[in-house]
C-alpha cells in the first residue's frame, strides 16, 4: 500500500474541520447517546450543536470512498468550547482490513501523521491503544501555535475507519468530558457479523 494513498484519505478527514474556538460557556450540561444505525456505532455527548457532513471521493487506490463526518459542538462546557468528531469510512477489504497486522502500525502513524500535516500542527504524542476490540490508536496534535489541541483516538473495525477526536483550546480542555467521550463509543454489532465474515 502506498503511503500516499493513506495521507490522502487521513487529509480528507482532518481537513473537514471546523476547529476555531470562539463560542462562550454559559452553564452546565446533561449527556445523551447518539446511536448512527447506518455507520454501527453509538456514543454520548453532551447539550450542544450536531451537524452532519458526507464527502464523496473516488480514490485512485481505493476507489470510490464515503468519508462520513459528525460534528459535535459542546457550548455549554464550564472550560470553554469543545468540538466533538467522529470520522468513518468504509474500505475495501482486500485493501485495508484489521488482520493485515503488518500494515496497521503504519497505517495508523501515517494517519497520525498526516492529521498534525492538515492542520499546521505536531503531532506530540501517539501509540497503540488496548482499549478497544478492534485495533486502535491513540494521538495529540497540538496547532494554533500551540493554543489548541486535538486528542483522537482511531480504530480500524474490519475494514471500517472510525476516527474519533476532541478539539478545545490548550486550557480549555475538560478530561472528564474528553474521557467520557472516549469511552462511550461502542460499535452496535460487532463488525464481522455485520460484514458476514
Amino acid at each position: 500500500m502506498n503511503l500516499m494513498s493513506y495521507k490522502i484519505v487521513a487529509l480528507l478527514f482532518f481537513g473537514l474541520v471546523s476547529l476555531k474556538l470562539e463560542i462562550n460557556s454559559i452553564s452546565a450540561q446533561n449527556w445523551s447517546f447518539v446511536v448512527k444505525q447506518d455507520a454501527n456505532f453509538r456514543i454520548s455527548v453532551p447539550d450542544g450543536k450536531n451537524t452532519y457532513r458526507l464527502n464523496e471521493l473516488d480514490h485512485p487506490v481505493f476507489g470510490p470512498l464515503k468519508i462520513h463526518h459528525y460534528t459535535h459542538v459542546d457550548t455549554f462546557s464550564k472550560k470553554g468550547e469543545m468540538v466533538y468528531t467522529v470520522f468513518y469510512t468504509d474500505y475495501p477489504e482486500d485493501l485495508v482490513h484489521q488482520d493485515s497486522v503488518e500494515l496497521l502500525e503504519e497505517f495508523f502513524l501515517v494517519t497520525a501523521e498526516s492529521a498534525a500535516y492538515s492542520v499546521a500542527g505536531n503531532l506530540i504524542y501517539s501509540d497503540n491503544v488496548q482499549n478497544f476490540h478492534c485495533p486502535g490508536y491513540t494521538f495529540r496534535i497540538h496547532y494554533n501555535q500551540g493554543n489548541a489541541v486535538i486528542r483522537s483516538r482511531a480504530y480500524l473495525c474490519c475494514s471500517q475507519l472510525y476516527i474519533i477526536s476532541v478539539a478545545s483550546s490548550a486550557e480549555g480542555v475538560s478530561t472528564q468530558n474528553m474521557f467520557r467521550f472516549f469511552d462511550s463509543f461502542a460499535l452496535i454489532q460487532d463488525c464481522k457479523s455485520v460484514k458476514g465474515n
